[in-house]
């Protein structure tokens, strides 16, 4: 009980002297007047100066609109391979370093399937062609028969119609009067002999006899030949009809094919087409000469097609190989001048040009293919820029510094880019006139990170304030 009561009495003399410090700083306070400041009164702090803000003379000069961006030095001629099916891998040929040539196998596929396909479709297609040849060989044979008989027809009826019969009937007629003349002759010295008594006529009874016969053989050679000359209209005619069936069968036999014979060869060589195609894709060959820089196919491992496997470079030329961002190339284009920095040439500065810049600022890679599956040359995002080392020794991998000019202006009005303000697309800077600040708008040109051409608005030596 005694505890309690000494506790609150403590409690009640700590109030009672907190309310006389109380009363007692109010009465201080009050009866202060203007006699002056109570010497015990603390200072008050001074307020803080204000911050001059920074100012900038607009100046003549250089302005150099450029770009920069880092790039390594690659060989020119680098080609990427890669199987076009999928499978295991049967064997690899080459190890990295060893030196290829165009056409050099690198890695094939299990594909012993496939290769039966492919003979057996070979051996299809020289039956199928074999075939055809010989039907062809028939057919040239049949066209110079035709051709002969052609001729022979033509060259019999050019002697019917070159008037041949009737000279052989004149022929015919003189040949009848000489033997007519003849056996007068023979007639009369038989008639001379036989008025001789007591001699005999044998002789001339023999010439006679053939006098006779001589008459007959003519006259039955003019009957013949005046029986060709009235029958020749009909041979002529006739000739002339065989002359056209001869050049249709002409005409035929040269525009004809054995149209059943070619589709045969032109299936089998389609077939040999498609399973070579296939073969192809289950080997991997060198398109150029160079050095195997990379290797991945690993004998009996599964690998998926399009899978890049080798690298092969050429090293006797060089390139450089870079990945600006995408806001640079915007402003790059194919052609353009390059100055090159390399890191191991410190002071060396080489000119390149831009060869190719990716899709869809140039005519390089990374463009959608349409097939869905793309080349290593499809799938290529960098720049490719063209250089001339000289004399200097570069390897693969060397890392260079790329600065592409995009503009650049003598003398020309400029400020830092801090001393220019914006405001709703709006331009301008404040100066300050007679103890006057006022804002002027202008018109820049040319910005980079450390000068803004100034085209209009402000003149040389005139101060801007800054922000």
């Amino acid at each position: 009980m005694k505890l309690r009561y000494r506790s609150l009495l403590a409690l009640v003399l700590v109030i009672v002297l907190i309310l006389m410090s109380s009363c007692t700083g109010t009465g201080v306070e009050m009866t202060g007047g203007d006699d002056g400041a109570n010497p015990e009164d603390p200072t008050p702090i001074p307020p803080m100066p204000a911050a001059e803000k920074p100012t900038y003379t607009v100046q003549k000069g250089s302005i150099i609109d450029s770009l920069e961006f880092t790039g390594r030095v690659s060989p020119a001629q680098e080609q990427s391979y890669y199987f076009k099916a999928s499978g295991r891998v049967l064997r690899v040929m080459v190890e990295r370093g060893d030196e290829v040539v165009s056409g050099t196998v690198l890695a094939e596929l299990e594909n012993d399937d496939l290769v039966r396909q492919l003979d057996q479709a070979k051996l299809d297609l020289q039956a199928a062609e074999m075939q055809l040849a010989s039907a062809r060989a028939a057919r040239d044979y049949n066209i110079a028969r035709a051709a002969i008989n052609l001729r022979i027809n033509k060259l019999q009826l050019s002697k019917l119609t070159s008037g041949a019969n009737d000279i052989d009937v004149q022929l015919a007629t003189v040949g009848v009067q000489r033997a007519e003349a003849a056996l007068r002759r023979a007639q009369a010295a038989y008639d001379l002999r036989a008025q001789k008594p007591g001699v005999e006529a044998s002789y001339e009874a023999l010439a006679l006899e053939q006098a006779t016969l001589d008459v007959q053989t003519a006259q039955t050679a003019l009957d013949r030949a005046k029986k060709a000359r009235d029958t020749a209209g009909y041979d002529v005619a006739i000739l002339e009809q065989q002359i056209k069936a001869a050049e249709l069968e002409l005409s035929h036999l040269s525009n004809s094919d054995d149209v059943t014979l070619q589709g045969a060869v032109s299936r089998a060589s389609l077939a040999v087409e498609r399973l070579q195609a296939f073969v192809d894709d289950t080997r991997i060959v060198s398109t150029m000469d160079g050095t195997v820089t990379s290797v991945s196919a690993e004998a009996g491992k599964a690998v998926e097609a399009y899978t890049v496997m080798f690298v092969v470079s050429n090293a006797s030329q060089m390139e450089i190989r870079a990945e600006p961002l995408a806001t640079q190339m915007e402003k790059m284009q194919e052609g353009q001048e390059v100055k090159i920095t390399l890191s191991q040439y410190p002071g060396k500065e080489l000119t390149g040009t831009v060869v190719k810049l990716p899709y869809p600022y140039g005519t390089g890679g990374g463009a959608p293919s349409e097939t869905g599956t793309r080349t290593a040359e499809q799938i290529d995002k960098s720049t490719h820029i063209e250089f001339i080392p000289g004399e200097l020794e570069l390897k693969p991998g060397d890392l260079v510094k790329i600065v592409v000019t995009l503009e650049e202006k003598d003398d020309v009005l400029w400020l830092p880019p801090i001393a220019i303000r914006t405001f709703s697309g709006r331009k301008f800077v404040v100066i300050s006139e007679d103890g006057n600040q006022r804002r002027v708008d202008i018109v820049t040109g040319i910005e980079t990170t450390e000068r803004v051409e100034i085209k209009e608005g402000l003149q040389e030596g005139q101060v801007v304030i800054g922000q």
